[in-house]
């Protein structure tokens, strides 16, 4: 009786989560925050189900198909995110006002390709 509720306490918490994520993703303002939002509520969200089930179901089989399960999601859903964050700044996409960035990585990468360039243009020229 106990473990039941203790199943359903993280059942209950994980559907917190879940639905905090899809408010963020409705409320927020920009693809980056709304990124932010789901990356982390849907990746502890989902781990709390899984917890939450595991403890309701006893064969052993079915929670080591959960624990696999978990471990995707665990795996997957940062990369994802961080894949989806990738690309939306490679592409320009605006952020809200206010937001700044400390450590401009792409604008970096295109001053040394800029070096290389000229680099190469020089030592074409000098031959």
């Amino acid at each position: 009786m106990l473990l039941e509720y203790i199943a359903i306490f993280f059942l209950m918490g994980g559907l917190f989560f879940l639905v905090v994520g899809v408010v963020g993703l409705i409320r927020l303002p920009d693809v980056y925050n709304r990124m932010h939002a789901m990356g982390k509520c849907d990746t502890l969200g989902a781990g709390l189900v899984l917890i939450g089930l595991m403890l309701l179901i006893m064969d052993i089989t079915n929670i080591t198909k959960l624990i696999l399960i978990g471990i995707m999601i665990a795996t997957i859903n940062p990369i994802v995110t961080h894949l989806i964050a990738k690309t939306a700044y490679n592409r320009g996409t605006p952020m809200v006002e206010g937001s700044f960035l400390i450590n401009d990585y792409v604008a970096s990468q295109r001053r040394r390709r800029r070096q290389r360039v000229e680099e190469i243009k020089k030592g074409d020229g000098n031959s």
